[in-house]
């Protein structure tokens, strides 16, 4: 119970900051056409709509959207959920060019190159709305099993705010900038988390037998009466700037 409400206290603090950046560069909700790049279960989503914006909320993962969908007609809110990947999206094929108030890509990896990125300015005729890590220090097992696995440290891993606010620095482009920390606090039981550790530092990668049996060994080997208490400490930055057409 504890590490859910830290979860949902943390969650909370994360889109108050966010609407509150946005109140200050002059971004009203009522009546603005939003897209939500990578909106997941609707994290910002939701409050928009709530707010009076009409949402296009589009991730590229269906049981996301399914809750989306079931929070939205609950609440009876204005918001389109669309199924996509924005790193193949065409936007002129699908309509969204200069077609929309604000422009929202909160912690996600849907933005993951410059193409990606300006893709998401193209999108917006007024705001964008970005936010990444600054600096995230992992739970302790990550950062020990990269360590062994992969032979790096996440820690030093240079982190998804740095080269977004560089670009926009670069096209004059002063955005309006905040910054925040988050602990992130989870018990659960030490399988799930070593199956879960497995999956994320396995992409793009082969782990043989013997080293996923040497994570769940770890994960097994630091839990208590079967849970794993996992601590990260994220360091969040949140941009929004104007766009200019010419």
């Amino acid at each position: 119970m504890y590490s859910q409400n830290m979860s949902r206290d943390n969650g909370e603090k994360r889109v108050a900051d966010a609407l509150a950046l946005l109140n200050d560069a002059g971004f009203s909700p009522a009546g603005a056409h939003v897209l939500d790049i990578g909106c997941g279960p609707g994290t910002l989503s939701l409050p928009l709509a709530r707010a009076g914006a009409n949402v296009t909320a589009l991730d590229i993962a269906p049981g996301m959207l399914d809750q989306l969908r079931g929070a939205a007609r609950n609440e009876e809110l204005v918001l389109t959920p669309v199924e996509c990947s924005w790193w193949t999206a065409d936007i002129d094929q699908m309509d969204f060019r200069d077609q929309f108030d604000l422009v929202i890509a909160s912690m996600t990896p849907g933005i993951r190159d410059r193409e990606c990125f300006d893709r998401m300015t193209a999108c917006s005729k007024k705001f964008c709305y970005y936010s990444g890590f600054v600096r995230r220090e992992w739970d302790k097992a990550y950062t020990d099993i990269s360590r062994y696995v992969l032979h790096e440290d996440f820690n030093n891993r240079v982190t998804s705010m740095l080269y977004p606010f560089m670009y926009l620095y670069s096209q004059g482009h002063t955005p309006l900038t905040r910054f925040s920390q988050t602990v992130w606090k989870e018990d659960e039981p030490w399988e799930a988390a070593a199956e879960r550790a497995i999956d994320f530092m396995a992409r793009g990668r082969e782990f043989d037998n013997p080293v996923k049996e040497w994570i769940r060994e770890y994960y097994r080997a630091a839990s208590h009466d079967g849970i794993y208490p996992s601590v990260t400490n994220g360091h969040i930055g949140m941009m929004v700037w104007t766009v200019n057409r010419r």
